[in-house]
């Protein structure tokens, strides 16, 4: 009985949940700016039906510089008002000649997400992990994010599952986001002192990260 309601709060999850588009790209050395300004002039304009899009640094992948992340209810994804095709084009031809695709882009689920002050806190880790029981992993990880909550104030942290993407066996990911690295760095490891995270260790069914790297926020819309 208490795995049949472990799985059905999973697939409650995933009914609700919103949609995570990740495309990792690596950016000519001196052309960081030209893509920021390309990024700002086409998805600066209009508003999203849902969720938002970033521009984000990228810390510690090999092979990868930066990544456009993308988030959103399916069911009510894009621009408020249609884009001429004619934008998109010169989007694409601009970027072009600036970067290339980096590996490990991926689709996901997100499962938890605590909101919190994206503009003051807008440095983050993010782990990939590989999840033995998503069911447990997912009740584990709720739990001690909920715990934990105090203690971050306005700080973001969320967990969600992997839908597409060669991650290397990855089936999950979990992140946080601080003030900066070294905030990252001092909160997480207060985290990891908690009676809430031994236990989401104990009880989460185990897993396995495959990587673990830093990201930053430069555009958001």
């Amino acid at each position: 009985m208490k795995k049949f309601l472990l799985l059905f709060l999973l697939s409650a999850f995933f009914v609700n949940a919103q949609s995570i588009r990740v495309f990792n790209v690596k950016v000519n050395p001196g052309d960081q700016s030209s893509v920021a300004q390309l990024f700002e002039d086409y998805h600066g304009k209009g508003k999203r039906k849902s969720g938002s899009v970033h521009l984000q640094r990228v810390r510690f992948l090999n092979d990868v510089t930066h990544r456009i992340l993308l988030t959103g209810d399916p069911s009510n994804w894009g621009n408020e008002t249609e884009r001429p095709a004619s934008e998109w084009q010169a989007y694409y031809r601009g970027n072009r000649s600036l970067r290339t695709a980096g590996p490990g882009s991926y689709t996901a689920t997100s499962l938890y997400w605590k909101e919190g002050d994206r503009d003051k806190y807008h440095s983050g880790q993010q782990w990939l992990v590989k999840v033995n029981d998503p069911a447990k992993y997912i009740a584990a990880f709720t739990k001690m994010a909920k715990a934990v909550g105090p203690m971050i104030g306005d700080r973001m942290m969320g967990m969600g599952a992997i839908r597409m993407g060669d991650l290397n066996g990855a089936t999950h990911y979990t992140v946080f986001y601080g003030e900066d690295m070294n905030d990252v760095e001092i909160i997480t490891d207060k985290i990891r002192n908690t009676k809430a995270f031994q236990e989401f260790v104990k009880n989460n069914g185990g897993s396995e990260t495959i990587v673990s790297f830093g990201v930053e926020d430069l555009l958001r819309y």
